[in-house]
Formats: C-alpha cells, sequence, structure tokens
C-alpha cells in the first residue's frame, strides 16, 4: 500500500495589527501638578486593557492625546483636535478612552467624532464601559448611555438655573464678571462696596446726567483714566480693563446693581449688599436713556428708506474698522445716507480721521468698476497679473516655511516618542519622572504649536496658489453677475454682492477706494484688490 503523504497543519494566521491611540481628559486642572493624577490613572487603565488584548494584535500607539483643564461640553481642546486629524490620517486603527465622556459629554459632538473615526476606518472602545464600535451591540450601548448623559447634562444645567433664581430671589449675588464698585467676598458670598471704583461710578452717572450723551460721557471717563472693572482669572489671565465706550457704559447705567438691587431674567430683587447711587439718580440717567433710544429707534426706521447694498462689507482703510450704515439731516433739510466709521461711533469724532462716506456715491462707484470689469477683457488681466505677481512674491517664503516647520515638527514627533519610550522603561516612581513630564510637555506644547502653524500655513498657500485664473472666464461671470443683479430685489443684490465682494476699503484721506473680490462658484480666483480714485466731496441724497 502506497503511502499517503500528509500535509502538515496550516500556520495559524497572525492577528492583524490594531495600533490603539489612548485619549484622556480632566475638566479642571486641579491636582495636575502631583506625581499621579487622574490622567494618570486614565492612561494606565487603557494601556492595561489594551495589553490584555494583545493576543488580538493590539499595541499601545505612542503619541499621547491629553487634555487637562478642558470641559467635555464642547470640540475646542487641542489635543482632541491633533487626535481626530490623526485618525483622518489613518495613523492609528483604534481609540481608548477610560469612560465615553472623557471623549465628550455633549450627544451631537460625541455621535460626530464616532461619525468621523467609522468613516476613516477608526473603531471606539471604553474601556470601563460596553462600548465597542467594532460589534453592533456596542454600537446600540453607545447610543444609550449618551442619550443618558445628554439627559444628566440638561438636569445638571436645569438644577442650576433653579438654584440661580432661588439665590435671587433671597437678594444674592448670581455670578458673572466682576461688576465695577464692588469687590465679591467668597468667604460670605456676598458684594462689598470697592469705594474707589463706587466713587468712579458716581462721576459717571453725574457726567451722563448733566451731559445727556454717551459719547461725551464716554470721552470725559477716558480723559479721567477710568476704565470698566479689571480682574485676574483662577489661571493667573488678565480680563475685563477695558476704556469706556457707548456700549458698556449703557450696560452700566441699565444695570439695577447699583442700586442695591439684583436682576435676574428680567425680574428685579432686593439684593444683600449696599447700593451705591441712589434710586431718584438710578431713575434720571434711566430715563435720558430711554429717550436716546426712541429717538434713534425712529432714526433707524428712517435709515432703512435707503437700502444700503454694501451694508457689513465697507471698511476704514484708515483705522480698519466697520463703517455702518448712517443717515443725517440738517434742519428741513435733504436726508444724507452715509456709511459711518464705527470708532467715531463708539467713542468720539477724534477716534478716527475718517469720518464718513456718502453711501449712494460709494455704491454707485463699486458698481461702475465691477461694470468695467466686466466688459473689458485687459483690466481684468491687469488685476490678474498683480495678483499673480503677488503670488509669485509670496509663495516662496510660504513654502520655505512650511518646509522649516515640517522638518521641526518631525524632530519634536522623535523627541516625544524618545521621551515616551524613557518614560515606560523607568516608570513613575523613577527619580527623574518629574524631569521627564515636564521635558516631554514642552515638547508637546511646542508640537502643537508647529502643527497650527503648518495648518495655517497650508491654507495660505492654497489660497495663493488658486489665484492663477484666466481673464476671459473671469469676465464673463462677472458680466453674467451683472445681468443677473439688474433683475434682482435690493436685498437680492445685497446677498449678491456679499458672495461677489469680500471687502470695500475707504480711505476717507486720499479719497481712495479698494475693492477685494471673493472666488465665485470655484469658476474663478481671487483677483485681489481692484483700486480706484473716488470723489466724496458733496453729499448725496437716497
Amino acid at each position: 500500500m502506497a503511502n499517503r503523504r500528509i500535509d502538515p497543519p496550516p500556520e495559524p494566521e497572525k492577528p492583524k495589527i490594531m495600533s490603539c491611540a489612548i485619549y484622556t481628559r480632566k475638566s479642571t486642572d486641579e491636582n495636575l501638578n502631583t506625581s499621579f493624577n487622574s490622567l494618570d490613572s486614565q492612561r494606565e487603565y487603557c494601556q492595561a486593557f489594551i495589553k490584555s488584548r494583545e493576543p488580538e494584535g493590539w499595541s499601545v500607539y505612542l503619541e499621547e492625546y491629553s487634555d487637562p483643564g478642558f470641559t467635555g461640553g464642547n470640540m475646542d481642546r487641542p489635543a482632541l483636535k491633533r487626535l481626530i486629524s490623526d485618525a483622518r490620517q489613518g495613523k492609528f486603527h483604534v481609540v481608548v478612552c477610560y469612560k465615553y465622556d472623557r471623549l465628550s459629554r455633549n450627544t451631537r459632538d460625541f455621535l460626530h467624532i464616532l461619525d468621523t473615526f467609522e468613516k476613516n476606518g477608526v473603531a471606539f472602545v471604553s474601556v470601563t464601559q460596553p462600548i465597542d464600535t467594532t460589534s453592533s451591540v456596542g454600537r446600540l450601548m453607545r447610543s444609550i448611555l449618551m442619550d443618558f448623559a445628554q439627559f444628566e447634562r440638561e438636569m445638571i444645567s436645569e438644577r442650576t438655573r433653579d438654584k440661580m433664581a432661588a439665590m435671587a430671589r433671597k437678594g444674592k449675588w448670581v455670578g458673572g464678571h466682576p461688576i465695577i464698585g464692588y469687590e465679591y467676598d467668597k468667604k460670605n458670598k456676598i458684594l462689598l462696596v470697592n469705594p474707589d471704583e463706587a466713587k468712579r461710578v458716581r462721576e459717571i452717572y453725574d457726567t451722563y446726567i448733566r451731559t445727556a450723551s454717551l459719547m461725551v460721557t464716554a470721552k470725559w471717563a477716558t480723559d479721567k483714566g477710568y476704565t470698566m472693572k479689571g480682574w485676574t482669572t483662577e489661571k493667573g489671565q488678565q480680563r475685563g480693563g477695558r476704556t469706556f465706550n457707548k456700549a458698556n457704559l449703557s450696560y452700566l447705567i441699565n444695570n439695577p446693581v447699583f442700586t442695591g438691587k439684583i436682576a435676574y431674567k428680567r425680574e428685579i430683587f432686593k439684593g444683600e449688599h449696599p447700593a451705591i447711587i441712589p434710586d431718584d439718580i438710578f431713575e434720571q440717567a434711566h430715563r435720558i436713556l430711554r429717550g436716546n433710544w426712541k429717538g434713534k429707534s425712529h432714526k433707524h426706521f428712517e435709515d432703512r428708506k435707503h437700502n444700503y447694498l454694501l451694508g457689513g462689507l465697507v471698511r476704514c482703510a484708515f483705522c480698519n474698522s466697520t463703517m455702518t450704515p448712517t443717515t443725517s439731516r440738517p434742519r428741513k433739510g435733504e436726508r444724507y445716507f452715509y456709511y459711518h466709521c464705527i470708532s467715531v461711533n463708539k467713542m468720539d469724532r477724534t477716534a478716527c480721521d475718517v469720518r464718513r462716506v456718502p453711501a449712494k456715491a460709494l455704491e454707485g462707484f463699486v458698481l461702475k468698476r465691477l461694470e468695467l470689469l466686466s466688459k473689458s477683457k485687459d483690466v481684468v488681466e491687469t488685476v490678474i497679473k498683480g495678483t499673480i505677481d503677488d503670488s509669485d512674491r509670496v509663495l516662496p517664503g510660504k513654502r520655505d516655511e512650511k518646509s522649516r516647520l515640517s522638518a521641526e515638527l518631525g524632530r519634536v514627533e522623535g523627541d516625544v516618542r524618545n521621551l515616551v519610550n524613557v518614560l515606560a522603561q523607568e516608570g513613575a516612581d523613577s527619580p527623574r519622572y518629574r524631569v521627564i513630564m515636564d521635558r516631554l510637555d514642552e515638547s508637546q506644547a511646542k508640537k502643537d504649536a508647529v502643527r497650527t502653524r503648518l495648518f495655517a500655513l497650508d491654507k495660505e498657500i492654497m489660497e495663493y496658489e488658486g489665484r492663477e485664473v484666466d481673464a476671459e472666464i473671469v469676465r464673463q461671470n462677472l458680466e453674467h453677475f451683472l445681468r443677473l443683479f439688474a433683475q434682482c430685489s435690493y436685498e437680492e443684490q445685497k446677498e449678491l454682492l456679499k458672495l461677489l465682494i469680500r471687502d470695500v476699503y475707504y480711505d476717507g484721506k486720499n479719497s481712495r477706494v479698494k475693492i477685494a473680490l471673493r472666488p465665485v462658484s470655484g469658476a474663478w480666483g481671487d483677483v485681489a484688490q481692484l483700486e480706484g480714485l473716488f470723489d466724496d466731496s458733496q453729499k448725496w441724497g437716497g
């Protein structure tokens, strides 16, 4: 009988390598300087979980993603942004968290993040909860748990609102930014009078009652060196301390807290704190303010008689402030319509040398320039050539900076990997642990800064590279735009102009206008600035 050949059993398939990125987060920065904090604990749990699945090919991705002192209520977190970006680049296969709410406490954000992961072939696992998006059961649990988390968050918000309302009814300060004239006593939870600031508040009220003008009062306060309340946050950051303007002065005069009361949700309650402004003075100032606003609202209604086609597009070339629609009329005279520099509106006439520009004349000038572009290919070519020349001048420097930063990013990432390896070998008991962690934090911060700049550079380079366009296509698009424009209502014309124009800069000193155009529907690129002289020596009616 012939010998039968016996084939050896097939070798078991090697498990697919699954690189696992660990994400950790802590809402507050409390105890972050201790040798072992909750972020370290989260990471250890995740590492142990990944190790338990080594037979399945799981391994720890060396780069750390950690957000210390960041809330889970939104996605504005540097490490989370890096995590999502790296997931899109396919740098790992799984994201591991201690709990699902480390990733996000907001249902919509959480599901959006997981959707991004799934589209890029990245799974999500919660170590302490049955959430594993590689299975249908895990996906179901994910949705159920997040619904409960959202419910809990809404309940907390509701309880907080109820608590604040109860505090207001008892006359207690319900929180918010520190207010000029008072200091908050955290121990007794009450507002105490700051004598120096209270004196300034009284002077401001007296000046406003005497002048009946927010602008004059703001200039007076600025000349005296007075500012709004300044304070230092728990993180040591300076806040507030702004100069007075019409907006914050109006808020100050409207605020009943100075009369010893608490305002909450449009209700007024008697407060525990002492008043620094008598009721009659407050009411007198309030009456003046209400009277001025009635006049302003009537004036605003009359402003609407002119359709400001360039509303939201005009900027002052002198101070770079927005120029807003306004109107004026001499007694029994014709009404005039303008775009007015907002810095002059907020402060006084000396805030900017360029005060205003006639609306009808500026709008007519801009439309004429667009019409000129639509009729002359030569003019378009001249504008585009200037744009391309600008790109040729700027792009080499941008590309050199990108190459330099890319190389620097590679070096910093190498430093991070080396430090992580050293840390893994020596452990948290090493006498060098604190030094290594400090160096790791520095390297990570540097890495984040380089990544941020590289992202901005990419956008700038793409913008400059997209400027090489065909002049005839630009001209035809403009011609089509103007034909459509003539058939539209005023509101539709305003929307069309916003699609075409990025900014209109008015230089009142030299009577010059600069129009910065946008790309239209991707058919043509940015044709940069189209400049022209403008005669603003006469007034124009509506």
